[in-house]
């Protein structure tokens, strides 16, 4: 079942204490809602996190105050106006069988389920009975209504020493004093959920969609994919992920071949807010950004407790899928045209980090090519090189034997490699994997150093040295090219010396390069991309994007004049090429160190035009037509194997179809 482009999932975690739950729902009336916000799917509810079902069950717990089954009627409803209906159950939380059953819950190593003075939800953990609960729930919910995939919350690896998991680890010979013997019984108790639950749902039929929610998509992870039938990129903007989240989780996902989803909310901030509402121009902007990156869209909502629909809600929605719904027939088969790819730190691992503490070197390099216009996907060890023209090794991709024969081949064939810090580097950091001249001295025994950039990468870059934030490593860079210098500074800061307020200024050049080139491959002495990350000084995207430069003489595939808050993306489908120009500049408000929003909520509010916008892509050969969605055919030239084109202006969204 393929998925649809205008979703909307839609929560309705409701405690028992309030009254009246449904008493308000209206077939006519939800069915003008999703009319109103051009919906074409929306996943509906059996179960929410407070362990409370919306319809008769033999199984699990019926809301006490359900006044009418809300999960059948808006099934129903749903299909007669050929809407489909997912059908969510919460796995990881169940209030109602946590208070029941208490010895189901996780326990830390204290024993401990939840602070007792602290308002919210408890985990349920999988290796108790509860599982075999959950099994009977969807079981339930698949014999009894005819759905349209499920969706399955909350799961993810969970460190717990409940009774079950003690006695486990006792059992296999684990130590549960030792974290890594822990975690590698915890790892079989996830995998004991995805197997049982899955199966659960196959033996209902083998094409119902599933999908497994952990909040994010753990880059390099290939072993859940299989207990997915597409995937769902949670990631709402305003509620601590980031405008920038989505792009770099999406380059990720459309290299899997697996259908996606991106999944927003109509939320001022996020999940669980009554009475929040983003700016229309916000949920257009992100609209736009789920099609352009190759996804099909979600947007979380949450229904009261009267079961009747907020309208207001479904009129911003529609604001958003009303234009979707125009443009998705050429964002539906589509496939990236990157000829750039960086390897994400976090596949590396083997998948270490979670939405809110993504690794720094992954989102660095995100950001800078972004910025830069350069189009990118972002790949773990299994990908096939062969379909780029570089490999970016952001800062910490340290390789075995195994991935760096791979890495040398791609070089081999003629492939383009930029790497920083130790990435290239064999476990010990003592020495590169990759062929090349450079060899490893070692860190530098400087807190932060300068660096001086030369005239290859020298273009927009300041003359004189400037400072970094990190230690950078030592390499002999004998018969390397030198294109930037780093210099030392007089001493380290500390309790016996000191310079002003931050760190000590420039004295000379030190005795190891900043960067350097070895014919196809340029290296980076610091962790240029966390330092973006973390400090977002521009000269460091300007030296990165000099050095990609350097090795494109043939220019690169897209050429702009975009200011870096706008973001381009190049898809292909069939014989058409679609160029997405997006524009919106997010602005951080709010913010009192505390709480959901105490870093501050980024805001879209006004779209400002951007005007005569030239935008040059290499290609190789002269199109036949060139249109902008819902104008006309572009005037353009085609000289040196370049198509080169003017918008007169973009807003938010401009969609260009080259054929």
């Amino acid at each position: 079942m393929k998925l649809r482009f205008r979703q909307v999932h839609l929560d309705f975690h409701t405690s028992e204490l309030i009254p009246d739950v449904g008493a308000s729902f209206s077939k006519e009336q939800f069915q003008k809602a999703l009319r109103a916000g051009h919906v074409n799917s929306i996943t509906v509810f059996s179960k929410c996190h407070h362990g409370l079902t919306y319809h008769d069950t033999e199984v699990g717990v019926k809301h006490p105050h359900l006044k009418k089954p809300l999960l059948p009627l808006m099934i129903d409803a749903a299909h007669e106006i050929d809407v489909n209906t997912p059908v969510y159950l919460s796995a990881g939380l169940d209030e109602a069988m946590a208070h029941k059953h208490p010895e189901w819950l996780v326990k830390n190593v204290n024993g401990a389920t939840h602070n007792p003075l602290q308002a919210g939800y408890k985990a349920l953990c999988f290796n108790s009975p509860y599982l075999d609960y959950l099994c009977a729930q969807i079981d339930e919910v698949l014999t009894m209504f005819k759905t349209d995939g499920i969706f399955l919350d909350i799961i993810g690896l969970r460190r717990c020493y409940c009774e079950y998991c003690m006695s486990g680890m006792i059992a296999e010979g684990l130590d549960a004093a030792n974290e890594a013997d822990v975690t590698k019984y915890q790892i079989g108790v996830l995998n004991k959920y995805y197997e049982q639950t899955t199966k659960t749902v196959r033996r209902h039929g083998a094409g119902i969609p599933l999908f497994h929610n952990s909040g994010h998509i753990t880059r390099g992870k290939k072993d859940v994919l299989a207990f997915q039938t597409h995937l769902e990129l949670e990631s709402l903007p305003t509620g601590g992920w980031g405008y920038d989240h989505f792009p770099l989780s999406a380059r990720y996902a459309v290299t899997t071949g697996m259908e996606f989803l991106g999944m927003t909310g109509k939320f001022h901030t996020t999940w669980g807010e009554f009475g929040g509402f983003k700016h229309p121009n916000a949920l257009r902007y992100e609209g736009a950004a789920m099609i352009a990156n190759g996804a099909k869209c979600s947007v979380g909502d949450q229904l009261h407790p009267s079961g009747e629909m907020d309208m207001p809600t479904y009129e911003l929605i529609g604001a958003a899928y009303a234009e979707v719904e125009a443009k998705e027939k050429f964002c539906d088969n589509t496939t990236t045209a990157s000829e750039v790819a960086f390897m994400s730190a976090e596949a590396v691992k083997g998948g270490v980090s979670h939405h809110s503490k993504l690794l720094a070197g992954d989102e660095g390099a995100a950001r800078m090519l972004l910025e830069s216009h350069i189009m990118f996907d972002v790949i773990d060890t299994e990908a096939d090189l062969g379909k780029y023209k570089l490999l970016i090794l952001p800062d910490d991709i340290i390789l075995n034997d195994e991935l760096a024969g791979k890495i040398n081949r791609f070089l081999r064939r003629g492939g383009k490699l930029i790497m920083s810090y130790v990435s290239g580097m064999n476990a010990e950091r003592t020495k590169f994997l990759v062929d090349t001249k450079l060899g490893v001295r070692g860190e530098s025994e400087w807190q932060n150093d300068y660096i001086k950039a030369l005239a290859p990468v020298a273009n927009g870059i300041v003359t004189s040295p400037f400072v970094t934030y990190h230690t950078a490593m030592r390499v002999d860079a004998k018969h390397t090219e030198l294109l930037a210098e780093a210099w030392q500074p007089y001493f380290n800061r500390n309790f016996a010396h000191f310079c002003s307020h931050q760190h000590t200024p420039y004295e000379k050049p030190a005795d190891y390069p900043a960067v350097v080139r070895d014919k196809n491959i340029i290296y980076f002495a610091h962790p240029i991309f966390s330092m973006y990350r973390t400090v977002g000084q521009l000269l460091y995207r300007t030296l990165f994007t000099n050095a990609v430069k350097l090795l494109f003489p043939e220019g690169l595939q897209c050429e702009t004049n975009l200011p870096s808050t706008a973001r381009v993306s190049i898809m292909k489908q069939e014989n058409k090429t679609i160029l997405h120009v997006l524009n919106a500049v997010p602005v951080k408000r709010g913010g009192d160190g505390e709480g959901r929003t105490k870093n501050g909520v980024e805001v879209i509010e006004d779209i400002i035009p951007l005007y005569d916008v030239k935008i040059s892509l290499r290609m190789e050969k002269k199109p036949a037509t060139v249109l902008l969605f819902g104008e006309s055919t572009l005037p353009f030239t085609y000289e040196n194997g370049k198509m080169t084109f003017t918008l007169k202006r973009v807003d938010h969204h401009a969609m260009v179809i080259i054929e």
